[in-house]
Formats: structure tokens, C-alpha cells, sequence
């Protein structure tokens, strides 16, 4: 809804685009300027005007759109003959893991389409119209087949830029000075769980900055912006690529692991199985180049929920 106010610089036209009133739009804006403690436009009678800290909020939100956007459509545009699998995942899962791998999976999968149907928050709840997707918790009321895919483990990453220029937070200065990219509202792990399970220092001695989507708080970190908390199953090809680096050599291990879940009835379809299939190879590949980080777990069994 920001977006499209921004982008009209009306909140009677964004409210059309959303099939809601305009007083709901007004509404929603207030809350997201509420909760920013900044004011993101300037109310005058001729119309909306963006404040700085609402064109900075919105080229984030666009340039994580556009990306968004970009991988689907090279998905989708693929003109490779075969069945069509619709995967349920996260916009960052999307971005920062499938796109990279692709290319291969066209290769080492031949024969098999697929179709994002993307998740902007938590990996959570059913699985709708798709196949097969990333959960973490399996979906109830669901007539489901579930397969173990990756242990739950949280990383702080940033850009290697942002470790040279402001050190690592388990460092001697700790959190001091640091930007720490959140997911606005939504956080199964905030950094205010992660930091005491990992024994960082006071958390008030950072400045937290909130983002709507999680791809957004990874494009952050990359940005060389903030520290992101980095769910190892999105943001492993981003650290074995050095676009991210671990912020710190503390992870948290909570004893849980995501999984692929899929309807009974597609779990028999020969090119879903090729793609759970591919998916378990990836991801057993990757599990052996964590340990070669030398990073220290903690907090195993910590199970927050």
C-alpha cells in the first residue's frame, strides 16, 4: 500500500489498486509512519509529496519489487517444453537462492517447469494451489507428505564492505555503532531473541531499522546498509559467493528444521519428486560448506516459537 501511494502520490488511487477505501489506505500509512516514528509524506492540498525518509523507503521498496518481479518473469518465460511444478516459497528463498542455482536446475532437471507462487513474510501456513514448497512448520488440515530438508540455523551477515569499515559485532566494541536490518512486525527470531541466545552485547547500542519484506533486509545487507539475520537455508549462495559475510562468528542453532512439504496426491508426480529430489541434493551440498565457515553454534535446542 505504501508503494502504490508513493507511486501515485495519491491515497484515493492506491486504495482502487487494492480494492479498499481511501480512509484505509490513510489509515495503514499512518500506522507504517507510526511505527517508523518518521513521517514518510507531506499531506497538502494539491496532492501527496514523498519526505526524504519516504524516498528512501521507497526506492527500497521498488528496487526490491523490480528484483522480485525480474525473477519471475525469467521463470516464466522459459520456453523449455515439460510439466509445470508450482513451488511455494519465500520472495528472499527466491531471490538469494533459487535464481542463482537455475540456470542448473534447467540443466539437471530437463523437462520440468516451474512456477514461483512467492511468500513475503514467515514460511508459514498451506499450501494453496502449489506442489510443493519450504515450510517450517507443516501446514494443518493439510493431506501432506513432509520431508526433513535443513536444520534451522541463524547467521548476522552484511557486506564485506560493512565488516571492513565498522568490525565485526562480537568484536570489543560489540553492537556499538551498528545498523541492524529487521523485518518490520513479522520476526519469528528478532535480534532481541538472537542477541542474548548468542551472547551479544546491549542491544540499545545499535540503531534497528525495520523492513516490509524479508528480501528487502537481505538486499539491506548487501547494500552494505545494516546487519541482517541471515536464515542459512536463503543466504548460503550469498556467503559462498562473498556477496554477504558472516557480522559475527556466533550462530544460532534453534533444533528445528524447515521442511519440503507437498500435497499427497502431486508427492506421486514423477517431476514433483525430480524437484524434491534436486532440492535435497542442493541443500545436502551446501550443509558440509557451513562447517567450513569456522563459525561457533549456540543455542541449540532453543526452539523458539
Amino acid at each position: 500500500m505504501f508503494e502504490a501511494a508513493a507511486r501515485h502520490r495519491n491515497f484515493t488511487l492506491a486504495a482502487r489498486e487494492f480494492n479498499v477505501t481511501q480512509p484505509a489506505i490513510s489509515r495503514m500509512i499512518l500506522r507504517l509512519e507510526q511505527h517508523l516514528g518518521a513521517a514518510l509524506f507531506l499531506r497538502r492540498s494539491t496532492g501527496l509529496e514523498l519526505t526524504e525518509e519516504g524516498r528512501i523507503l521507497h526506492r527500497a521498496v521498488r528496487l526490491g519489487f523490480d528484483r522480485i518481479e525480474e525473477a519471475v518473469c525469467e521463470i516464466q518465460a522459459t520456453t523449455r517444453a515439460g510439466e509445470v511444478v508450482a513451488l511455494s516459497v519465500t520472495s528472499a528463498f527466491a531471490l538469494h537462492w533459487l535464481m542463482p542455482r537455475f540456470d542448473r536446475f534447467l540443466r539437471e532437471v530437463p523437462g520440468v517447469q516451474i512456477r514461483l507462487d512467492l511468500i513475503h513474510g514467515e514460511p508459514y501456513g498451506p499450501l494453496g494451489a502449489a506442489d510443493i514448497g519450504l515450510r517450517y512448520a507443516t501446514p494443518e488440515g493439510e493431506e501432506i507428505e513432509a520431508w526433513p530438508l535443513v536444520a534451522e540455523v541463524v547467521i548476522p551477515v552484511c557486506s564485506p564492505g560493512y565488516l571492513q569499515a565498522h568490525g565485526a559485532i562480537d568484536g570489543p566494541d560489540g553492537l556499538r555503532g551498528h545498523v541492524l536490518a529487521s523485518l518490520v512486525g513479522k520476526m519469528r527470531i528478532p535480534w532481541s531473541t538472537f542477541g542474548p541466545a548468542v551472547g551479544l552485547g546491549p542491544l540499545r547500542e545499535a540503531t534497528e531499522i525495520g523492513f516490509s519484506d524479508y528480501a528487502l533486509v537481505i538486499q539491506g545487507a548487501i547494500k552494505g546498509q545494516a546487519i541482517a539475520l541471515g536464515w542459512w537455508h536463503v543466504v548460503a549462495g550469498e556467503i559462498l559467493s562473498d556477496g554477504l559475510v558472516p557480522a559475527g562468528r556466533r550462530v544460532l542453532q534453534t533444533g528445528t528444521f524447515y521442511h519440503l512439504v507437498a500435497h499427497r496426491a502431486a508427492a506421486r508426480r514423477p517431476e514433483v519428486q525430480r524437484v524434491r529430489d534436486w532440492l535435497q541434493a542442493e541443500f545436502a551440498a551446501i550443509e558440509g560448506q557451513r562447517a567450513g565457515l569456522g563459525l561457533t553454534t549456540m543455542g541449540d535446542g532453543l526452539n523458539p516459537r
